[in-house]
Parts: structure tokens; C-alpha cells; sequence
């Protein structure tokens, strides 16, 4: 499979994918959904942002580990979301499903609950590759790993880290066989690049520049 061709079959060029923050990432996000009015929002954060920026119209549930949510659910410790099928119009985990072991069976059951989009973003765990070669190291007062906030070997065990290491590759390898088993037309959204990744993209090729440069990678997956 020419992943770098199915990318760019599904890629929505059109939408820039920046933010700084979560808080920032949920207005973001609320741009992408506000056509829906019943949202599930899983891996929440506990801070109800998605609902600041959608109007009284919407109603947002929340369901996180901790904080104000409306349930709270570790999601590796359960086999089925305890949803019916196609219970929210839409269903959304930003950043959430790379921190679960059991990354699979929560994809099945977020698009099994959701009736017409799911919305998620993963990270491209390879673009950190780039801040070893650039020697950018994490804040030695965070004891976690030399170069990595989630990966790496932190001083202690850590509450909360990411459970899986994929590639751009992998991802997109993921989601596009997805919608070859489910009846789903999936697209993705990226950041758009500055003219200085423009040339490093010129240089290194599509490929490399994919896997190495682009740190998120969203997924709409609508239900047909």
C-alpha cells in the first residue's frame, strides 16, 4: 500500500489543524463538529472545554478517569462502553486512545456508539525523533524521560503515558483498512506547513517528511 497516496486521496487540505493548548485543541475541534448536537467526548481531561465553544444547542458528555465528567471510566478496564448502538451523533477522543492498552476494541466500540462521525486525533509518535536530533530535552524537574514527556524511561512510574509508538505510516495503514471493513468514509486533517517545513518536505520527500514532521494526525470517520 502507497500510504503517502491514500493520505493524500482522504486529506481535508482545505482545514488547518492548529492550537496550542487542550483548551485551544477543543475550540479547534468544536469548528468540526458543531453540525452535531449530541457529542460524546471521551478522554474529556475533566475540564469541559468542548462545551465553551458549542452553543446551548449542543450537549456534550463527557466521560474521563477523572475530573468533572459526567461518568467516570477507566477505559482499559472495561470490554464494552456502556452505550447503546448509535447513542450520539457524534463521538470524539482527542489524544486519548494511544494512552489505552486495549487501543482496538475502544476504536470498535467509539465508532459502534457513534450514529454518524467519530473524530479523533493521534499523535505521530515518530516526530519525536526530531527533538533527540535537535537535543531538546524535557525539564529535569518533570523526571520523566530525557527527551519525552510520554515515552522514554521516566525516574518514577508514571500515572498516566502513552501505551503505543506509531508512525504517521502506521496510522494512516490503520484507518484506511478500517474503511475497507466498515461502511465509513474516513478523512484525515493534519497542520498545514510553514514554508521552512515546505522545503525540508522538498528535500526529505513526502514520505520521510510525513513521518518525522507531522506531529498530529486527525481522523473523521463517517458512518454511510
Amino acid at each position: 500500500m502507497d500510504y503517502n497516496s491514500e493520505f493524500k486521496k482522504r486529506h481535508l487540505k482545505n482545514i488547518n489543524a492548529k492550537y496550542n493548548s487542550r483548551e485551544d485543541r477543543n475550540r479547534f475541534a468544536s469548528q468540526l463538529l458543531k453540525q452535531h448536537n449530541n457529542i460524546l467526548n471521551i478522554g474529556s481531561g475533566g475540564k469541559r472545554h468542548l462545551q465553551r465553544y458549542l452553543s446551548n444547542d449542543h450537549k456534550v458528555f463527557e466521560i474521563d478517569i477523572t475530573g468533572d465528567a459526567d461518568m467516570i471510566l477507566n477505559l482499559d478496564k472495561v470490554e464494552r462502553l456502556p452505550f447503546d448502538n448509535n447513542s450520539f451523533d457524534a463521538v470524539c477522543a482527542f489524544d486519548v486512545l494511544e494512552h489505552l492498552e486495549n487501543f482496538h476494541l475502544m476504536n470498535e466500540e467509539i465508532y459502534r456508539i457513534a450514529k454518524k462521525e467519530v473524530l479523533i486525533s493521534l499523535p505521530n509518535s515518530a516526530s519525536e525523533i526530531i527533538k533527540v536530533i535537535k537535543n531538546h530535552k524535557q525539564p529535569e524537574k518533570n523526571e520523566r524521560g530525557v527527551y519525552s514527556k510520554y515515552y522514554g524511561l521516566p525516574l518514577k512510574k508514571p500515572e498516566d503515558r502513552h501505551r503505543w509508538w506509531f508512525y504517521f505510516d502506521d496510522i494512516i495503514r490503520y484507518y484506511v483498512n478500517f474503511e475497507l471493513t466498515h461502511k465509513c468514509q474516513i478523512k484525515f486533517i493534519t497542520k498545514k506547513n510553514k514554508q521552512k517545513k515546505r522545503i525540508k518536505k522538498i528535500i526529505l520527500g513526502s514520505r520521510l517528511h510525513s513521518n518525522f514532521y507531522i506531529g498530529t494526525v486527525w481522523i473523521s470517520i463517517k458512518k454511510i
